[in-house]
């Protein structure tokens, strides 16, 4: 008995078709950031978020992977702080040391330009 479970588990491995060559891998599902009151949700990577007071590199390097590109630098008005923006238009403010907010088409959290 314990044969033939073997046989079966066996051939039932063998149907398993295989892409064919040259077809592309499967994609990873599709990540994008939405502002919320206390930072950025990862949507797609499980709850995952880039919160206000985390490290400036390390969020700027999120947001990177997440969007395909660096965000690019703007000029931000208030003194100490600096500004960049995201593929998606998302303005990121800065201190020196930490992410401490956000603008897009009007809304806003956190610290400003």
């Amino acid at each position: 008995m314990r044969g033939l479970v073997v046989l079966f588990l066996t051939v039932l491995t063998g149907c398993v078709a295989a892409p064919p060559p040259g077809s592309p891998a499967p994609s990873e599902p599709a990540l994008s950031l939405v502002p919320y009151e206390g930072g950025l949700v990862v949507v797609g990577s499980g709850g995952r978020e880039i919160g206000f007071g985390r490290d400036r590199p390390g969020a700027l390097a999120s947001v990177a992977r997440v969007e395909g590109v660096a965000p690019r630098p703007i000029p931000c008005a208030a003194l100490g702080r600096d500004g960049f923006v995201t593929r998606e238009g998302v303005t990121l403010i800065f201190t020196e040391h930490s992410f401490v907010g956000w603008a897009q088409d009007g809304r806003r959290a956190g610290r400003t330009c």
